[in-house]
């Protein structure tokens, strides 16, 4: 049984942080969709507004559940990185990259 634990243990942590990773993912995937949201609201209302990445970024939640989202202006596209929040057991990380067009 030491032997199996010995084995299994290493194994099953290391599928704990590709899940909770993979779940991050989701919420950078998430982030995506709020930013286009946002980006086709201010495309719809004034189409120089849409091109102003701070004014998207003002107007999209940095909430994802067990996720905290961040973003930042980088030229003519918003890096995305969500990471796991502590204080509910979570620590997957990932990011990701936004642009609007």
């Amino acid at each position: 049984i030491g032997v199996i634990s010995a084995v299994a243990a290493p194994k099953f942590i290391g599928l704990k942080t590709e899940a909770e990773n993979r779940a991050a993912m989701q919420a950078v995937s998430e982030a995506k969709n709020r930013l286009t949201n946002q980006y086709a609201i201010q495309l719809m209302t004034s189409e120089s507004e849409a091109n102003d990445l701070s004014a998207i970024l003002a107007s999209v939640s940095t909430d994802a559940g067990d996720y905290r989202l961040s973003f930042a202006v980088a030229g003519s596209e918003i890096e995305i990185t969500a990471s796991g929040v502590p204080e509910r057991g979570v620590s997957g990380t990932a990011r990701g990259t936004w642009r609007n067009r």
